[in-house]
């Protein structure tokens, strides 16, 4: 009875199913929870959060939103590679799923999907309900690309995404106001060297803006290796490669 009540939906609460069935006890409730997830028809995600199976799988849990399932394990918004698979800017399918967090970067496995939280501390903002998920906002989602390219599938990635995207550049630059200077050099590098090599317009000011913010000596990849071509103008060694940063243009154009 109680599974037909809740078969609806894809993530139930123990406290849902208590405010359904006010006679039972927690301890009751936990019980049935257990013995329903033994049999396959739930699939516990955390203390009291369950994923409903429509049918019973007991060992591997068929997952049909992993955006849903990434937000009940973890307090925070789909982000990087994750939101622009979201915004139709990635045409492949992720199996790892990002939630930006504020606090604690946690990785959980489950079924053939891989759940990593990313801790952001004060910059975990710029969140945007779409698609049935809460996820960064178009322009924060590139901010935090920039920002940890590791996890918005790598320069190439978010280069091409980037061109297919409609910013709000004011909107954009306003997440960079508290960001690093050798931040801002990296990625007004990378806007530049898009804006020369492809057609992708966007105002001068843009640029402006984050060469104003030049200051010091920076690595593209501040962990990667210290050889490649050194950019007077933003300070910036190129330790990847233009190559590298727009390889999906040899297939656009």
């Amino acid at each position: 009875m109680i599974f037909n009540m809740i078969s609806s939906v894809d993530i139930v609460h123990t406290d849902d199913i208590g405010g359904l069935f006010p006679n039972l006890k927690p301890y009751q409730i936990n019980k049935i929870c257990s013995n329903l997830s033994s049999k396959g028809h739930l699939y516990r995600l955390k203390k009291g959060v369950y994923m409903v199976q429509k049918k019973p799988s007991p060992i591997i849990p068929v997952i049909k939103n992993p955006y849903n399932i990434a937000l009940a394990l973890f307090k925070g918004y789909i982000g990087f590679s994750s939101a622009l698979r979201i915004y139709d800017l990635l045409d492949y399918e992720l199996f790892t799923i990002f939630i930006v967090t504020r606090n604690k970067s946690m990785e959980k496995r489950m079924g053939e999907y891989i759940f990593k939280s990313v801790a952001m501390g004060k910059k975990a903002v710029g969140i945007t309900y779409y698609k049935g998920s809460y996820i960064s906002t178009l322009e924060k989602t590139f901010f935090d690309c920039f920002y940890k390219p590791q996890y918005g599938g790598g320069y190439s990635t978010i280069t091409k995404a980037l061109y297919d995207a409609g910013l709000d550049w004011d909107e954009f630059i306003k997440y960079f106001e508290a960001a690093s200077d050798s931040l801002c050099q990296r990625t007004g590098y990378v806007l530049e060297l898009l804006r020369k090599e492809t057609d992708k317009k966007f105002s001068k000011d843009v640029l402006h803006y984050f060469k104003k913010r030049v200051k010091n000596n920076t690595k593209l990849l501040p962990s990667g290796r210290s050889g490649g071509e050194y950019i007077k103008e933003w300070m910036v060694l190129d330790n990847l490669g233009k190559e590298n940063i727009l390889s999906w243009l040899t297939q656009r154009f």
